[in-house]
């Protein structure tokens, strides 16, 4: 029974790594393999999250895009100044200043020849200004600015789309995460239903049995001994008949959530395990090349040497000036108001690096030092994959000649049983026996479905890294 529990809580946690047409009647979800897979690349929430993150990235790509594109702004600011200074007073009284030079010009150019007097055009008496109108201002400014080149700008763009590459590597690296947890938690869905189909018949038959020898050691034909190891073994078998069918539960609740199915949705699987175990084909699989450059994690590594050059491009970029360009409108709402700024201004301005102490240049060399690391960390992951890849792929072939065997023995081991239990109620053996053969024949039905188990494991690792189970 502890073999039981180990093997079905070890199949339920190869399920859980992972949170299409399909037929679905009065909330009945019938599913083949193939479409729980389709059914959970269009559900499962972590599929969903990572789409989620493709689009955000996009939208990152354009706000960087956007920092280099014209810029537009407007702002209104007012204010009032309760009491002027004399000086400004002072000023605001040199508005009659032209009326006043106008008259004596007129006044010298009667009493005296000179040609150059008597010239000024009257500029007639200016309204008198009130001191009062100065100490209020409304002006509105709008600023059109232009980013003409920047180092930290054409690296930060780059950087951006690579976020985005990466993103996009990230759910295709979700979705086989996916499919691959699917893959195996149907399949332990299917084991623990069909292992308690098996262990349901084997208690009724057990239960018939001790029946009948308990009519017959009520009339003294055997002794009372038997009957009671009879009873053992019923119990127990009713105790791993009760275990598998909670495990099995749970394993079909599991596969709910990984699919985004409610967990109290009516989920029915229409494939057969022993149909999807023979359509492995795995000659194709094990003949198949293992291209690296196709492995999702080994360019998500190529993705992060890409930002350790990007980060080092950064870093000396910090060395390039910045240019940039604006225009500037400003009204003033109060004419009145005393302002020496102009109505329109067009300049453009530069940001030269000078000297840091050094600071840039630090940064430069650690840009490259993680470069380098990240370069080893590729090469090395590149080593660790090939290693994979060869280890998955002899752990197939050991599984599929584990299961070839344990298929056998458990065939031999049935055919034992039956004869054993045959015997035993033609009084040939006794009822200990009898528990003998019957814990030989669960622990083989153990083993069996733990090389399936197995097998199916190994077989969508394999295909996973060979990047055949999109």
């Amino acid at each position: 029974m502890i073999r039981l529990k180990l093997l079905f809580i070890s199949m339920i946690l190869v399920g859980i790594g992972a949170s299409g047409s399909f037929a679905q009647t009065d909330s009945v979800y019938r599913l083949s393999l193939l479409q729980a897979q389709e059914f959970a690349l269009t559900n499962n929430q972590s599929i969903l999250n990572a789409d989620l993150d493709v689009e955000s990235a996009k939208k990152k790509v354009w706000e960087t895009t956007a920092i280099g594109l014209p810029q537009a702004s407007a702002t209104i600011s007012g204010s009032y100044t309760p009491k002027l200074s004399a000086s400004i007073e002072d000023f605001s009284s040199l508005s009659s200043l032209g009326f006043w030079m106008f008259h004596a010009d007129s006044v010298l150019g009667n009493i005296s020849d000179d040609p150059t007097l008597g010239n000024i055009e009257n500029p007639g008496m200016p309204e008198q200004t009130d001191p009062n109108d100065m100490k209020w201002s409304l002006n509105a400014t709008a600023t059109v600015s232009q980013l003409l080149f920047s180092g930290s700008y054409l690296v930060g763009l780059q950087s951006a789309k690579v976020y985005k590459g990466l993103s996009e590597m990230n759910r295709v690296k979700s979705r086989q995460d996916v499919l691959e947890s699917i893959k195996n938690s149907y399949f332990s869905v299917l084991i623990a239903r069909e292992n308690q189909s098996i262990l349901d018949s084997t208690y009724q038959n057990l239960t018939k049995t001790l029946t009948d020898i308990q009519a017959i050691g009520k009339q003294g034909f055997i002794e009372e001994t038997d009957v009671d190891q009879m009873q053992i073994t019923v119990t127990n078998v009713k105790t791993s008949l009760d275990l598998i069918t909670r495990l099995a539960d749970i394993a079909e609740k599991l596969l709910k959530i990984q699919l985004g199915l409610n967990i109290d949705a009516h989920l029915e699987l229409t494939d057969n395990m022993g149909n999807l175990i023979n359509s492995i084909a795995y000659e194709q699989l094990l003949l198949a090349d293992f291209v690296i450059e196709n492995n999702i994690n080994y360019q998500m590594l190529q993705s992060q040497v890409k930002v350790s050059e990007l980060l080092l491009k950064l870093n000396k970029a910090a060395y390039l000036p910045d240019l940039a360009a604006f225009y500037q409108y400003q009204k003033e709402f109060n004419e009145n108001a005393f302002s020496f700024t102009p109505p329109h201004i067009i300049g453009a301005s530069m940001s030269i690096p000078i000297f840091s102490s050094g600071q840039r240049n630090s940064k430069v060399v650690q840009a490259k030092i993680e470069l380098e690391k990240a370069q080893n960390t590729m090469e090395q992951a590149s080593n660790g994959l090939k290693l994979e890849y060869y280890s998955s792929r002899s752990s197939l072939i050991a599984a599929r000649d584990k299961f070839a065997s344990e298929a056998k023995n458990l065939e031999l081991a049935k055919k034992i049983y039956n004869r054993g239990l045959i015997k035993f109620q033609n009084g040939v053996i006794s009822s200990t026996d009898l528990t003998t053969i019957q814990n030989q024949y669960l622990t083989v039905q153990s083993n069996y479905y733990q090389a399936i188990q197995e097998l199916v494991s190994s077989k969508n690792r394999l295909e996973k890294i060979l990047s055949k189970n999109e």
